[in-house]
């Protein structure tokens, strides 16, 4: 199964480093998009003092850097990459893995992530640190935790999009599912607003929802310099959306593949 993986990454670094401008313009977009982050809440600040709901406006830069990384990492393109592979018929090709289908996407889309983390994402976010001069107080511990977090958050991002991805069995086309899932993520996950500032019952709602634990809490652990005690309840719950999701996937595509129908051949 490792070589497998390590032959996957291989093939994927090769075939991405083809494209090698398309990564640099990418990286500088990605600096770009953390620097407007970082003003807007400067400006929003600006007005308001250097304390907005118990949380300083440095801890927000930290906090817009630290999500740029989650963000660029969790990322998965598996809803998109099963639409196509129903619709052009080349599904049948991958079930004949011996891997499976979903272990075959998910070496597939972590190999895509670590040539975009190490292109795009890594320099993007050390360029941001530098140019803001960050004064972050950040304990090898919490980053420790961090990491662990985000990467459980990488596998509920993944497994929540290969079960609304399977969807394409039914509708034959799971594109209107892909902007749906864009809004939900956008508001609930906290790349765009912190949860912190989110009112109750909007809150409340979040919490039925897996979002938080892809983003949002897993860069509060590093923010809030959380103890390995605190973080407990947080990877309890990642592990828990990790578990049901795992088990809504296995369902929904035993149940898909007997309905399957490849319309490309």
């Amino acid at each position: 199964m490792m070589r497998l993986c390590a032959k996957m990454l291989t093939i994927s670094w090769k075939e991405k480093s083809i494209y090698r401008f398309d990564y640099f313009i990418g990286t500088i977009f990605a600096f770009l998009y953390l620097v407007l982050k970082v003003y807007l809440w400067r400006g929003l600040y600006g007005g308001s003092g250097e304390n907005v709901n118990g949380v300083v406006l440095n801890d927000m830069i930290v906090y817009s850097i630290a999500a740029g990384f989650a963000e660029g990492v969790t990322k998965t393109s598996v809803m998109n990459d099963l639409n196509n592979s129903v619709l052009n018929g080349s599904i049948s090709v991958h079930l004949l893995l011996p891997v499976g289908l979903k272990k075959y996407m998910f070496m597939q889309s972590v190999s895509r992530n670590v040539f975009q983390t190490v292109y795009r994402v890594v320099p993007s976010v050390l360029a941001a640190v530098l140019v803001f001069d960050l004064q972050a107080d950040i304990r090898p511990g919490s980053l420790g935790l961090y990491l662990c977090s985000v990467g459980m958050g990488i596998l509920i991002n993944f497994l929540y999009h290969f079960l609304f991805g399977s969807s394409v069995i039914w509708f034959r086309n799971s594109f209107f599912l892909n902007n749906f899932n864009s809004v939900l993520w956008n508001l609930f996950s906290g790349a765009l607003i912190p949860l912190w500032f989110f009112p109750e019952k909007l809150r409340a709602l979040s919490e039925l929802l897996p979002f938080q634990y892809i983003l949002f809490e897993p860069v509060a652990i590093l923010v809030e310099g959380k103890s390995p005690l605190e973080v407990m309840p947080v990877l309890g719950m990642q592990l828990f959306w990790i578990c049901v999701l795992s088990g809504a996937v296995t369902f929904v595509w035993r149940c898909g593949r007997r309905k399957l129908m490849i319309q490309g051949g």
